[in-house]
């Protein structure tokens, strides 16, 4: 039977909406994410400037270790976002708000320079920095699903590359800048000394005395930038989900463990999380402390990371859309259990693999990062991505802590491998590095659903 010419104009106008939904909220998402990205390398858990703030606090080998497991195990409020979203049919204005209350915290870092005791302020800061990472979790749970209601699944895959890509790039520049400008308080004020005392005295200014506060300042001018960024993500669309299936919350949560190709990515997931949580708490530390690298080499050794993760996102992206989440986590996972190995050859004399390692490493975290947030999404059933992506999100995120945390705890002494003595950093990185190539086991036992490799050749 032939359908009307209204019914066909019909389908043209939603065709053609749904087009311009996709289009709007694929600009909006990437200029939105470049003031995210600047102010997460700035203010958040696994920035170098908030690693460097510590290091002038007087942080300990432990505390470290609780700094890193905090980002991690802030992924636990993950499962709060599908709470609030239950009974809900917009994400807009709940994402936002939460994630405001996250960074809006952010303003406060530099307050734990006002504590008389050292020890108090790093407790007051890594307390902050927990509830900040907490509720942006929260928001960013609630984002994925947001997103992932807008992006066709077809295109996901080069669509969180293609942001990414952008993203580091602006971060790198950022970066960068401030990195610099750190630096410089080491320096007496290096080239802009002559610059500078139009305004102020370098000699009283650029001191190592002045460079907590104006890491204090930075923190606050990347709270403000964060917010720019949300008032640029109230504008992308906002679709009305549906409400269709009215089951209880604690049925909605274990939903996924009904699953079980979910349990087998979610076995995978915690042995990944739990090898990548060995030393991770000590890769800025070690360059900072053991290598004797200024905040400047340590930016340039994110050059390499990010210029590699740059030019490699596209190739991911495509990767992925072709053949598959799983086959591009294997070579993850193999990439990644070579890099911490190379890091056992490092001394403060001789560092120079160090750049090279940068490349390899920045290409498999970006293949990882594209991976880790499209597997699950892959796996997920239509409407129920944001509930997988909380229970993933969650118990990976324990699982890191726990190791990380364990690995402080256990932090060991050094370790002498015949004429080579490994740092305690060192030995900690070649287990993880072990680890991370044991996780293939259970990778290898996910099955990637036809569906979605069928769909992401479309």
């Amino acid at each position: 039977m032939q359908k009307s010419p209204d019914s066909q104009q019909l389908r043209l106008r939603q065709a053609q909406r749904k087009r311009y939904l996709v289009s709007r909220a694929y600009r909006i998402s990437i200029f939105e994410g470049i003031f995210a990205q600047v102010y997460g390398g700035l203010a958040t858990i696994g920035s170098s400037f908030i690693t460097k703030f510590m290091v002038l606090l007087g942080a300990s080998p432990v505390q470290f270790s609780i700094l890193s497991a905090l980002g991690q195990v802030s992924a636990v409020f993950q499962p709060l976002g599908v709470a609030l979203m239950h009974r809900l049919k917009r994400r807009r204005r709940v994402c936002i708000a939460v994630t405001a209350a996250g960074r809006f915290l952010s303003f406060f870092i530099g307050a734990a320079l006002l504590f008389h005791n050292s020890q108090s302020g790093i407790a007051f800061l890594l307390a902050l920095l927990f509830a900040s990472a907490g509720l942006q979790a929260i928001g960013g749970n609630i984002w994925i699903a947001w997103v992932s209601d807008l992006i066709p699944i077809g295109i996901r895959g080069r669509f969180f590359a293609k942001r990414n890509q952008i993203l580091v790039l602006a971060g790198l520049v950022v970066g960068y800048a401030f990195s610099f400008c750190t630096d410089l308080f080491e320096k007496g004020g290096g080239a802009l000394k002559g610059i500078s005392t139009r305004w102020l005295d370098p000699a009283r200014f650029f001191t190592p005395a002045n460079q907590a506060r104006f890491l204090a300042g930075v923190f606050v001018l990347a709270a403000v930038l964060g917010f720019i960024g949300l008032v640029i993500l109230a504008r992308q669309p906002d679709r009305k989900r549906s409400l269709q299936q009215r089951i209880a919350l604690r049925q909605k949560f274990l939903e996924p463990f009904g699953d079980n190709n979910f349990r087998l990515l979610l076995a995978f997931g915690v042995w990944w999380m739990l090898a990548i949580g060995v030393g991770s708490a000590f890769w800025g530390p070690f360059m900072l402390k053991k290598l004797h690298m200024s905040m400047f080499q340590m930016q340039l050794y994110g050059t390499l990371h990010m210029a590699s993760s740059l030019l490699s996102y596209t190739f991911w992206g495509r990767f992925i859309d072709r053949w598959g989440n799983k086959t591009a986590m294997v070579i993850c996972v193999l990439l990644g259990g070579f890099n911490p190995m190379l890091w056992l050859t490092m001394t403060p004399q001789n560092y120079g693999v160090l750049w090279f390692e940068a490349l390899i490493s920045g290409f498999m975290w970006a293949g990882n990062g594209v991976v880790t947030t499209n597997f699950v999404l892959a796996i997920a059933g239509k409407g129920r991505e944001q509930t997988y992506s909380a229970v993933y999100g969650a118990i990976a995120g324990v699982s890191m802590m726990a190791s990380t945390l364990l690995t402080g705890v256990l932090f060991p002494g050094e370790l002498a491998l015949g004429a080579k003595v490994l740092e305690p950093e060192q030995v900690v990185f070649g287990i993880g590095g072990i680890l991370r190539w044991l996780s293939i086991v259970p990778l290898l036992a996910v099955r990637e659903q036809t569906r979605t490799r069928r769909a992401a050749r479309i």
